[in-house]
């Protein structure tokens, strides 16, 4: 009986590489400790779920783990007053006190009452964690 190769390669998917495949899932570096299904090592905040993952300080900090609004390494006193100047407003108010770093649960548009919700966990504390390496944020205001 003779086997061709195309039938041995085609035996061999079939049989060894289509199951492994289909039973590997993501590679992961140490889980997703938040469920927002980005690896830990690969999250730019890991303990509140940000599948969107944005960042609009670009410190490596997620703003959903980013009271920093002044990029201090702290969230205090200040960045609660530029949170509150930028209270209801929006895009294009910039000359009168929106910030986007307010735009706490990014929303992308006004600045309200969510943004103040989202803020009060972070006040008082540093920003993060970020499982980002030291090289890909700005480890003063993203420890």
């Amino acid at each position: 009986m003779k086997i061709s190769l195309m039938a041995l390669v085609a035996g061999f998917f079939l049989v060894v590489a289509l199951p492994l495949a289909a039973t590997a899932g993501p590679t992961t570096g140490g889980g997703d400790t938040d469920s927002d299904g980005v690896d830990n090592a690969f999250d730019n905040c890991s303990v509140v779920t940000n599948a969107n993952q944005k960042d609009v300080d670009h410190d490596g900090c997620g703003d959903v783990c980013d009271g920093d609004l002044n990029q201090s390494g702290f969230s205090g006193v200040p960045d609660f007053g530029l949170l509150k100047a930028a209270f209801n407003k929006g895009p294009g108010q910039e000359l009168v006190g929106y910030n986007p770093v307010a735009d706490m649960n990014c929303s992308g548009g006004l600045v309200g009452v969510p943004d103040v919700g989202a803020f009060i966990p972070l006040f008082n504390k540093v920003p993060g964690p970020s499982g980002f390496p030291a090289s890909q944020k700005d480890a003063t205001a993203c420890p």
